[in-house]
């Protein structure tokens, strides 16, 4: 994956976001040792690319930039904290693993396709669930889970008489399935069938007849 639109100076400058979070472009002179007109160029077009954004008299990295950053850096460290920040970023409650698998996937997904990353609003997670979505069952379990645990938080959900958790839809057939589930004894899902979900259903339509 290239990214043609960053230079290496905008990387390491992009790099230095990831470790600060928040930053003033004065302090960020000082720490990078670039000059304050060079770092402040920088900044302001890795604000234009929507990497980070300004609050005042500080910049911060966003979502998209520590994506960005992760698919870019060469530094392991830079990686993992850009890992790390994402999923606080995106409130993940699941294992910082299934994330690293997602984005994997999703690189993949990206160069198969030849789509530019800059394209994606990853800013917006429901964005980059909704591209994957379709392409869920050639994922990996733990990037699938990463699809199933923001489909749970995203949409309204029911709890099933078994204490799973479900946001249910119907096939084509009209057989109605979990799009997503939490099952006590199972974990999260993706596409769940079970005779649970088809007597809940029917039960409810039965119930408004």
């Amino acid at each position: 994956m290239s990214v043609i639109l960053l230079d290496p100076r905008d990387i390491e400058i992009l790099e230095l976001m990831v470790a600060m979070l928040h930053i003033s472009s004065y302090k960020l002179s000082k720490i990078s040792g670039f000059p304050s007109s060079s770092v402040w160029r920088t900044l302001v077009k890795l604000k234009s690319l929507g990497l980070i954004t300004k609050d005042g008299r500080e910049f911060a990295i966003t979502p998209r930039g520590l994506v960005m950053a992760y698919y870019l850096t060469k530094r392991q460290s830079i990686r993992e904290t850009a890992l790390q920040n994402l999923k606080d970023s995106w409130k993940y409650e699941g294992p910082i693993e299934e994330l690293r698998s997602f984005l994997m996937s999703l690189n993949e997904f990206l160069r198969r396709f030849e789509i530019s990353p800059m394209s994606i609003c990853f800013n917006q997670p429901l964005s980059v669930i909704s591209l994957m979505l379709p392409r869920a069952k050639d994922l990996d379990e733990s990037s699938q889970h990463v699809l199933a645990r923001f489909i749970l938080r995203t949409f309204p959900s029911i709890v099933l008489p078994s204490g799973c958790r479900a946001v249910l839809s119907f096939d084509q057939d009209g057989e109605p399935y979990a799009l997503a589930a939490d099952c006590k004894e199972d974990g999260i899902h993706l596409f769940h069938k079970c005779p649970i979900i088809n007597s809940v259903v029917k039960a409810e339509i039965k119930g408004r007849k």
